[in-house]
């Protein structure tokens, strides 16, 4: 991107520099800048990015966007009045010369195996760009568009805390496709409702393409209430019918088998991922694929291929036969139904080692207590639980006579642990980020590796 589009992008003035110049990275941490860089301070509520303009400079960076007025004569200075709008803005500028075709994923739970699975599907045919990681937020967003090369695609996850946030995103990445994978409960304590959040979700049609194709998982409650506006609508299904419908499903352990039908031909298809949810996932990949003319047999070579994103429910095969899924990167009610879903399919003894579920507000108890019962109902054998509101997932196991023992901590909950597990035991250790129980998969990695 050469200096003169950037003002072109920001509206901003040239303090220094070239116009000619090309910035080839951009980044927001000055630590990751390297030769050519274009450094971008933010303003956190701990932090000004501009403190750290000289740290950009010393590892290479030729540009910087500032708000403030600073003199760097070798370097290429763009003054702006916001550092934050001004990265949305370049985003946006790219998005718009680019030739690219542009798939947008939202959804309660999911976003991040969606966008991996439309991401392998997409690449059947097209040289393709993708969200790294969960960069799905105002910052992460337009930093994935800016790593634009040449790529033909880009798929682009769009994630959420408040109405309004996936309204900016969609404006930047202007999808042709969008998908919504469900609407549930993540984030209800800061949005008030699932309706809330339905709303919040279907923002992503407000930066639609006109005529462009929304994609929804119709067996959703919430998005099956979904009606087409100025976009064309295609769900998906495995229990209602759908455009494109999942049959004669078979789930294992180590993945799913599934057919499907497309103008008339019947093709099997193997998700090699475990869970009904990657049914729905694959599901959502190939009706994207097959909205973008991708046909059906590649879409499902992508569906078979696809890798998922690391620390996403990891499947990890310890000493003595010993299972172990690391879900500690986040978790929601949601969430956690598929994983104990999951868990139940498996023939050794079943340990559920579960952590508070955040952000539910007033939701907390019932959620909660929904995660209890979801134990209940697929025969997990033991749950060990901790935190605060963990204690209601205990009552309602306990309730019904089976076994389950709450700790005030993971000290205590990794003790209990040791003493209890057996060899060919499977354990789910699942909770938010924030209650740190990544601690506990740690540390079970480092006594049965």
């Amino acid at each position: 991107m050469l200096v003169k589009e950037i003002m072109e992008a920001t509206s901003g003035k040239l303090l220094s520099g070239s116009f000619n110049d090309e910035i080839t990275h951009f980044t927001q941490d000055s630590r990751a800048c390297v030769k050519g860089s274009m450094y971008i301070p933010l303003i956190g509520a701990n932090h000004d990015g501009h403190d750290f303009i000289q740290s950009a400079f010393d590892h290479g960076a030729q540009a910087i966007i500032t708000s403030k007025v600073i003199e760097a004569p070798d370097k290429d200075v763009i003054l702006v009045e916001d550092t934050l709008k001004a990265l949305g803005d370049m985003a946006r500028y790219v998005r718009e010369k680019s030739q690219a075709i542009v798939v947008g994923i939202t959804g309660s739970v999911g976003k991040t195996s969606t966008k991996d699975m439309i991401y392998s599907v997409v690449s059947q045919k097209y040289k393709a760009l993708k969200t790294l990681g969960n960069y799905n937020n105002n910052i992460g967003l337009p930093l994935t568009i800016l790593r634009y090369q040449d790529e033909e695609a880009m798929v682009i996850e769009m994630g959420m805390n408040h109405l309004g946030e996936i309204d900016y995103l969609t404006n930047i990445a202007k999808p042709d496709v969008a998908a919504i994978t469900n609407v549930g409960t993540a984030h209800i304590g800061e949005v008030g409702s699932r309706e809330n959040i339905l709303k919040a979700k279907m923002e992503i049609t407000h930066g639609l393409k006109d005529n462009g194709i929304l994609v929804i998982n119709h067996d959703n409650d919430m998005l099956a209430t979904v009606k087409e506006g100025n976009f064309r609508l295609k769900t998906i299904g495995i229990d209602d019918p759908a455009d494109l419908q999942a049959e004669n499903v078979i789930l294992k352990e180590d993945g799913s088998d599934f057919t499907v039908t497309v103008d008339g031909e019947t093709y099997d298809v193997h998700v090699p991922v475990a869970g009904k949810h990657f049914v729905y996932n694959a599901l959502v990949a190939m009706a994207v694929g097959l909205s973008i003319d991708i046909p059906i047999k590649q879409c499902i070579a992508g569906v078979e291929n696809f890798e998922l994103t690391k620390n996403r429910a990891d499947r990890l095969l310890l000493r003595d036969g010993i299972i172990l899924f690391d879900g500690t990167y986040n978790a929601n009610l949601d969430s956690m139904k598929a994983s104990i879903a999951v868990l139940s399919q498996y023939e050794g003894r079943k340990i559920a080692v579960l952590g508070d579920m955040l952000e539910l507000g007033s939701y907390e108890e019932a959620l909660h207590r929904e995660v209890g019962k979801a134990l209940c109902e697929k025969n997990i054998d033991l749950t060990l639980a901790v935190g605060k509101a963990s204690e209601y997932i205990i009552d309602e196991v306990v309730k019904t006579g089976r076994e389950g023992h709450h700790f005030e901590n993971n000290e205590e909950l990794e003790n209990a642990l040791k003493d209890t597990i057996q060899p060919g035991d499977v354990i789910l250790v699942k909770a938010s980020n924030g209650m740190h129980l990544k601690e506990v998969v740690e540390e079970l990695k480092e006594i049965y590796k």
